[in-house]
């Protein structure tokens, strides 16, 4: 079972230490402050709304017109939380610096040619919050194409890192999983938004198989002698979450995502401390590379802000 109170607790706690970071933008950190805007979307005041209005003024005034040419993917989606920060004020300009970075994924130049899984959420999260306030297809197609067409997926349903690196990276399925989660919340009812129901369900099947009895998924997925990994259980708990809530995974799942929970929760103190997180990761040369990858053990924004949206989804659920 899951305690709830403790589940709020330790939300409440990573959105506070991890959603209130803004020495870069980067969606380590972005995520980190969507937790926090949603705990206030569901009644806990967390002074996240303040916080973010700041932030957004920083952003317009001073940094975007230097900064954003130096934005990798990664910090292009740092910005997600201004559709949450939306949703609070109902102020439609939070929205525009999100339509201006989704256009910019158009240009498929800032893509990675080898075709990184990474890239799979940065594009999901970006462009499904630009379709929601234009209704452009332009945006779905993008989407639909990047998640249907990617070589990563392998036959046996897990992904690997990226065409250079054919490994199945725990995060790097996370990141798969993040993706086909946030391209089904934002298209609308159609062919493709099936399509990728059906291949994302076919992932989070087999990736099941896999999950450890401490209920974690690994550093690299299908290796029983990889140590078991924070980022990658939070990011798949957090895909599953939603799916359930939404209503196109099964129920069944929720002993999974209890499981989950459990390991998450034993790898989180009450002072925001994670401990298994696997650090920042490119396209590595080796499997070896992979499995002594650093393990992070510490205040750590990229497995703080994780854990965070994984527990405030799980809330949601819950609630």
């Amino acid at each position: 079972m899951i305690d709830k109170v403790v589940l709020l607790d330790k939300a409440v706690t990573l959105g506070q230490v991890y959603g209130s970071k803004s020495d870069t933008v980067v969606y380590t950190q972005g995520v980190g402050l969507s937790a926090r805007l949603r705990l206030e979307k569901l009644g806990f005041f967390t002074a996240a709304q303040d916080y973010a209005v700041d932030f957004y003024n920083e952003l317009i005034n001073e940094r975007i017109d230097k900064e954003n040419s130096e934005w990798r993917n990664d910090g292009r989606a740092g910005i997600l939380w201004l559709d949450d920060l939306f949703e609070i004020t109902k102020d439609k300009k939070y929205i525009k610096p999100i339509i201006d970075q989704a256009d910019i994924f158009l240009n498929n130049s800032i893509l990675d040619p080898n075709i990184q899984v990474e890239d799979q959420f940065f594009v999901s999260a970006i462009l499904g919050r630009a379709f929601k306030h234009t209704n452009d297809d332009k945006y779905v197609q993008f989407i639909a194409s990047h998640i249907l067409e990617s070589p990563l997926h392998r036959s046996d349903g897990i992904y690997i890192h990226s065409k250079i690196a054919p490994f199945t990276w725990g995060r790097g399925n996370g990141f798969a999983t993040y993706g086909a989660t946030e391209a089904i919340k934002y298209i609308p009812d159609s062919t493709s938004k099936n399509e990728i129901i059906s291949k994302h369900s076919f992932h989070i099947s087999n990736l099941l198989k896999f999950q450890s009895p401490n209920g974690a998924w690994r550093q690299i997925i299908d290796d029983e002698n990889s140590y078991e990994e924070l980022t990658s259980t939070c990011m798949i708990g957090y895909s599953i979450a939603t799916g359930i809530k939404l209503g196109y995974l099964s129920e069944t799942y929720m002993e999974n995502l209890e499981k989950a929970w459990n390991f998450v929760d034993n790898n989180i103190e009450n002072t925001g401390v994670v401990h298994e997180s696997c650090t920042g990761t490119g396209s590595l040369e080796s499997l070896n590379d992979y499995l002594i990858r650093k393990r992070e053990n510490g205040f750590d924004n990229r497995g703080g802000s994780l854990a965070a949206w994984f527990l405030v989804s799980l809330y949601e659920l819950e609630g």
